[in-house]
């Protein structure tokens, strides 16, 4: 996931030179999976990543709410919010959907 984004207080990989880092790329990395498990492909790749950046959306929006309340265990946990909206448009982009 963290390759198309860049979170306040999480990071990502989005607009790294992986070439200059040695960090592999997303293809590079799927393609060392597909190998090391002995699958010639991943289906439905897209729909399970952009499920997985809708459910760390809900899960910031949580952390979120519970800052607003007061009862957050992370002092920093108000700033999760400003991912919300970036991770539900990541998702609805890697499907091909509008945001």
């Amino acid at each position: 996931m963290l390759y198309d984004v860049i979170l306040p207080n999480l990071g990502g990989l989005r607009g790294v030179d992986f070439e200059a880092t040695g960090i592999p790329s997303e293809a590079e990395f799927l393609a060392l999976y597909k190998a090391r498990t002995g699958r010639e492909r991943i289906d439905d790749f897209d729909y399970f990543k952009a499920f997985s950046f809708f459910r760390l959306a809900a899960i910031l929006q949580g952390v979120y709410k519970r800052s607003l309340q007061g009862n957050a265990s992370s002092t920093t946990a108000s700033q999760f919010g400003e991912s919300v909206d970036e991770l539900a448009r990541v998702a609805c982009q890697t499907l091909g959907l509008s945001f």
